[in-house]
């Protein structure tokens, strides 16, 4: 019988305060939502076991404080990262236009041996706030900075109802 390695896959969610990364990560671990905000100190993980065709994979998903105080978590934090997810509020261009800036901090501290092919996906959050009448962002305007990057996968989602998580 062949026996089914587990393969551990550290992934790092970036983003401005207040776009949802805490929430879009519990909803994808856990399936829970809270309207509570609570801003993230430093950072914290959840895992999520995931089995693909024969393969078990755990997710080690670490969630980052989007303040600015605490963006040099430092390249201990970074290093190792198989996988980093970009996320922004559609109803906030500032988190938008704050992208570069976090892809480039990311790249910086984990200096992946080939950065313009690591895996970045890009998340455009909480497109379920007021039917879509505040958003700010559309989805042709981030399909455009995904594709300027080296075509990165977008998704758009909501933490809240769980579209896309």
């Amino acid at each position: 019988m062949a026996s089914r390695r587990r393969k551990l896959l550290k992934i790092i969610i970036l983003g401005d305060s207040g776009v949802g990364k805490t929430s879009l990560m519990n909803q994808f671990v856990n399936k829970k939502f809270s309207n509570q905000y609570k801003a993230t100190i430093g950072a914290d993980f959840l895992t999520k076991e995931l089995q693909f065709e024969d393969r078990l994979f755990t997710l080690q998903i670490w969630d980052t404080a989007g303040q600015e105080r605490f963006q040099s978590l430092g390249v201990a934090f970074y290093r190792g990262a198989d996988c980093c997810v970009l996320t922004y509020d559609v109803n906030n261009m500032k988190s938008f236009e704050n992208l570069n800036r976090w892809r480039e901090e990311f790249l910086l501290q984990a200096s992946p041996s080939d950065p313009d092919n690591f895996p970045f996906v890009l998340l455009g959050n909480k497109i379920d706030l007021d039917g879509g009448s505040s958003r700010v962002v559309s989805e042709k305007k981030a399909k455009a900075w995904c594709m300027s990057k080296g075509n990165i996968p977008y998704f758009e989602t909501s933490a809240k109802d769980g579209t896309n998580v």
